[in-house]
């Protein structure tokens, strides 16, 4: 009489060996599902910083693209505008990566004409159109600007500039119009208008969190006409946000040089 053998605990029954290949094949979709989300979770500031490493370990462009976004060297309202050399080391590198920003920003919203990157020795502005922010003689922000997330870019930016830039991080806020004459009964002049812009864009960081210890204003009325520009021309009322590192007292100085995001395009601006 022939005994029956009987299986231990490690036999495999014939029928439990898909198993095996369900448990591999849901590993392999728990690894691809791990590596996309990573992908859609890219960093841009880090990202940027990345390439900019290994653009100067190699010196040459990494990763720029098909189309470079650049800043020309120009004349700054600083101290230091006589200083031919860009921006280096730490404020030079997130000057690059605000400038993505603001570029990939403004293409976004369709605002390649009205929002232009400024240059300066230690850092650069972000310069906004007038009617971007404010309604014709007025300094209180309009309702299109408080519900568009410019101003939230401008708080993010700034937010960021201060903890890469370090103690040494200073922001100015410049207020600029053209020399028509201030309509409405709220401001004398050009002077406190442009002072009161400034001021008003001023509280705004400082109300989002920007430390009051770096933040400084000034208005500049209509005596800093953009060059290639009549002093009434419309381009004339905008607002500078700067972010600088050291030596950033302010002097009156020649025009700074401005290369917009879209320079083959006509800005077109609101009265």
């Amino acid at each position: 009489m022939s005994k029956k053998h009987k299986g231990g605990h490690d036999d495999i029954h014939p029928d439990e060996r898909w198993l095996i290949t369900y448990a591999d094949m849901i590993t392999l979709l728990l690894a691809v599902f791990i590596v996309m989300y990573a992908l859609s979770d890219t960093n841009l500031r880090k990202f940027n910083a990345f390439a900019q490493s290994l653009n100067a370990a190699f010196s040459t462009d990494v990763m720029a693209g098909s189309t470079q976004f650049t800043i020309t060297e120009g004349q700054a309202t600083t101290p230091d505008a006589g200083n031919s050399q860009a921006a280096v080391g730490m404020i030079g590198s997130e000057a690059q990566t605000v400038q993505t920003v603001a570029k990939n920003y403004a293409i976004q919203k369709g605002l390649a004409t009205s929002l232009k990157v400024v240059t300066a020795a230690n850092g650069l502005g972000l310069q906004i159109d007038g009617p971007l922010l404010f309604e014709s003689g007025r300094a209180s922000l309009s309702q299109s600007a408080v519900t568009n997330d410019l101003l939230a870019m401008l708080v993010t930016e700034s937010l960021d500039w201060v903890k890469a830039v370090g103690p040494d991080a200073r922001i100015r806020v410049e207020g600029n119009t053209d020399s028509s004459p201030v309509s409405g009964p709220f401001y004398a002049d050009n002077w406190e208008l442009s002072a009161a812009r400034a001021m008003t864009v001023l509280h705004y960081l400082k109300d989002n969190g920007v430390s009051p210890d770096v933040l400084s204003m000034q208005g500049n009325g209509s005596t800093q006409p953009l060059a290639g520009t009549l002093p009434t021309s419309a381009e004339n009322r905008r607002v500078v946000v700067w972010l600088l590192g050291p030596d950033t007292t302010p002097t009156a100085s020649p025009t700074p040089a401005v290369e917009s995001i879209a320079p083959s395009l006509n800005p077109v601006f609101g009265g």
